[in-house]
């Protein structure tokens, strides 16, 4: 206290101009001013003296509740020693250095917050422009794959169940014909959202390509199909090579004939009969893209259909879709179970009844992939 100084104030318009030049450690103040309380209550309005502790000189019946009120932090009541007053100094003394820190805290905690909102604002910024350039990559993919009105013109009675996971998908589905046969298929490129949904449109653009100088056979369409993509990729077979491709399932459907040739890359497909038999169209175990065995051509199937058989080409979405009581995988067998229930149904039934079953499989959980389920009435 040896080097303290003091500073008096007759005043409330003295105290309030001498605190807010001096910003002194401490102010104390006698509770018998005139206007006691009206003062306390300037003072601590004074943005530059606000957080200055404020002890009060008082007797033990004063309103201590007001006082609290007004904003007094600490009182030191009548009579009191020269030793009480330095006591009570020292302790106000350390309050005012524990104010100041909480002050500085406070500022640097506002800097902070406020450099976090700038940044916070330019993320959400760049993210909506993220979200509005892929929801226009989306509409881009879309125009690219067939529309409805297009699979409508090529099968007679069809449902469609295209669910990507994100905005845009690694999935797709393509049609075309050629010599009075319809060719269809169903993709499932490696990953989902941007990085799938760039090779569904090389898929695309190929697949156009290739039916122009292929002879309708579905094995070599898969063949040219994984030359083309080996070539885009570059891959060379060599050590740490991106594994990237795609798994597909493709079928040529000749109506008059009732012959269906078949080819799949990892994925199957399922046809089943009017006596409610399922027959599995097997996929060769290699994709489209660098693998072991890429020297190896895809296998053809041929196989004969009646009116009213129900042809389903997918990609593993739906299958590995997890929810249920036990958070597991659908699963194939429970999918091929579904198939064999609503096969006979009409087909946007079917759809309806796909779509209601995997919601209600998923619950609360997020989609873990893109679903993809073409289903064609033979």
């Amino acid at each position: 206290m040896s080097n303290t100084s003091l500073h008096h104030a007759a005043d409330w318009k003295a105290l309030c101009r001498s605190a807010v030049s001096l910003k002194p450690d401490i102010i104390v103040i006698d509770s018998a001013l005139v206007d006691f309380l009206r003062g306390v209550r300037i003072i601590k309005r004074l943005e530059e003296v606000k957080n200055i502790p404020l002890v009060v000189l008082c007797d033990r019946d004063a309103p201590i509740d007001e006082y609290f009120a007004a904003g007094v932090d600490d009182f030191l009541f009548r009579p009191f020693s020269w030793i009480d007053l330095q006591c009570r100094l020292q302790v106000a003394f350390r309050l005012g250095d524990t104010l100041k820190t909480i002050k500085n805290q406070n500022l640097l905690l506002q800097k902070t917050s406020e450099e976090l909102k700038k940044q916070y604002n330019l993320l959400d910024e760049q993210r909506r422009d993220i979200i509005d350039d892929i929801t226009y990559s989306r509409r881009i993919q879309n125009a690219i794959m067939p529309s409805p009105e297009m699979l409508a013109c090529y099968f007679q009675d069809y449902f469609l169940f295209y669910r990507p996971k994100r905005i845009v998908s690694g999935d797709f589905y393509w049609v075309a014909a050629k010599e009075g046969k319809t060719i269809v298929a169903v993709a499932d490129c490696t990953g989902h959202g941007l990085s799938g949904a760039l090779l569904t449109i090389a898929g695309t653009a190929f697949l156009n390509e290739i039916i122009n100088y292929t002879p309708l056979n579905a094995a070599e369409f898969l063949n040219q199909l994984r030359l083309r993509i080996m070539r885009l990729l570059h891959q060379r077979g060599l050590e740490g090579e991106a594994a990237d491709g795609m798994d597909i399932s493709l079928a040529i459907l000749d109506y008059k004939q009732k012959h269906l040739q078949y080819a799949g890359a990892n994925n199957p497909a399922y046809l089943i009969r009017t006596s409610g038999e399922l027959l599995i169209l097997p996929a060769d175990r290699m994709p489209i893209g660098i693998h072991d065995y890429c020297e190896t051509p895809f296998t053809n199937h041929t196989y004969s259909f009646e009116h009213g058989d129900m042809l389903y080409l997918f990609s593993d979405g739906y299958a590995d879709q997890f929810g249920g009581p036990h958070d597991q995988k659908f699963r194939t067998k429970r999918f091929q179970e579904l198939c064999k229930k609503v096969y006979h149904l009409p087909t946007a039934e079917q759809r309806a009844i796909f779509e209601r079953t995997i919601d209600e499989w998923m619950g609360y959980r997020d989609q873990v992939d893109d679903i993809s389920i073409i289903g064609i009435r033979c």
